[in-house]
């Protein structure tokens, strides 16, 4: 995919000689949006980042794709190897945000050409549905492609690539449209799977922030705890959570307490697994169990209440993490 350049901050600096992530620190302290692009032959990798944290990233080398916290893992990784490029490109939040939900993608209409249909009525069909994604534009006989950005049907960034050279802005979608007229092209419409990409950027900043996420979630179940025994005897939570872990071990196998990947014990939480996908999902999952179980446990008791309550000061205190981890999406009775 074709990326807008932005601002240039850095271009082609050398990986032999540039600590990816001692520039990623000095990024995060500048609080910068944009991407950094990681460069070698027939690869590339992006990482986009927002006021300085990593929301999503993109590695494509020889046809294949892979996006998401495993692909952030790969870029550093290879970003470690001599004679790659690096560049930075500033770009605004919202291209950020339209960028991060476009890499997660489905295909609406693919493979029309100029012989049945006018780029510009395909536009007009898509404004008029509000899609949220992006127009690739293929040239006949290989003479050029571009892209088009639309957010809610409107089109937000155009990217034109002839000859090798690429221009950008949103002068340019007038010059997309009349060279696939003129020239003959090729259009795949895709719809941005914005909500995939919400969730899976809340997954990277929990892999790459995973001791504040691991604190958050100790105070959640400590209070839980609290508040719970508080009205029966000492215990009665940690079993009936133990409980509900094993039965949903299945879908959730990193959180058996026979797998050894997952502990709690007196306020604090250890993890030990090789990923954190889906770790916040499922303990938010298995605690609304327990909880419901324990509310049918404790008749003529609100204990619902009671653990909203107490929880109000636990959201007070980690409310920028419960924000960035998204936990209120996995536990929305009680932490919204």
């Amino acid at each position: 995919m074709i990326f807008p350049k932005g601002q240039a901050v850095y271009e082609n600096l050398n990986t032999s000689f540039t600590n990816v992530g001692e520039l990623l620190l000095d990024l995060k302290a500048n609080s910068f949006t944009g991407y950094v692009q990681i460069s070698f032959w027939e690869y590339e990798g992006i990482l986009f980042l927002d006021s300085g944290d990593i929301v999503n990233a993109v590695e494509e080398t020889e046809g294949r794709r892979m996006t998401g916290q495993e692909a952030v893992s790969s870029i550093m990784s290879k970003a470690g190897e001599k004679n790659g490029a690096i560049s930075v490109y500033g770009l605004s939040g919202e291209m950020v945000t339209m960028l991060t939900s476009v890499v997660e993608s489905e295909v609406v209409y693919k493979d029309l050409t100029t012989d049945f249909t006018r780029l510009d009525k395909l536009i007009t069909k898509l404004q008029s549905e509000g899609l949220t994604g992006y127009v690739e534009v293929a040239m006949k006989d290989k003479q050029g492609a571009g892209i088009i950005f639309l957010q809610a049907g409107d089109p937000i960034e155009s990217i034109l690539s002839t000859n090798g050279d690429a221009i950008s802005g949103a002068d340019v979608l007038p010059r997309i449209v009349e060279t696939a007229s003129t020239l003959g092209a090729a259009f795949n419409v895709y719809r941005a799977a914005v909500e995939e990409a919400f969730a899976e950027g809340a997954e990277i900043q929990a892999g790459l922030d995973l001791p504040q996420l691991l604190e958050v979630w100790g105070e959640i179940i400590a209070t839980i705890e609290r508040a719970t025994d508080g009205l029966s005897a000492k215990g009665h939570f940690l079993n009936t959570f133990k409980d509900t872990l094993i039965e949903r071990a299945d879908d959730y196998p990193f959180l058996d307490p026979f797998a050894t990947e997952f502990e709690y014990k007196e306020g604090q939480v250890a993890f030990h697994g090789g990923s954190v996908k889906n770790l916040s999902q499922g303990l938010g999952e298995c605690l609304s169990v327990t909880i419901g179980k324990l509310v049918v446990g404790a008749p003529g008791v609100d204990l619902a209440t009671r653990i909203r309550a107490e929880l109000a000061a636990v959201k007070d205190k980690h409310a920028e993490a419960i924000e960035k981890f998204s936990l209120e999406a996995v536990m929305p009775e009680f932490l919204m």
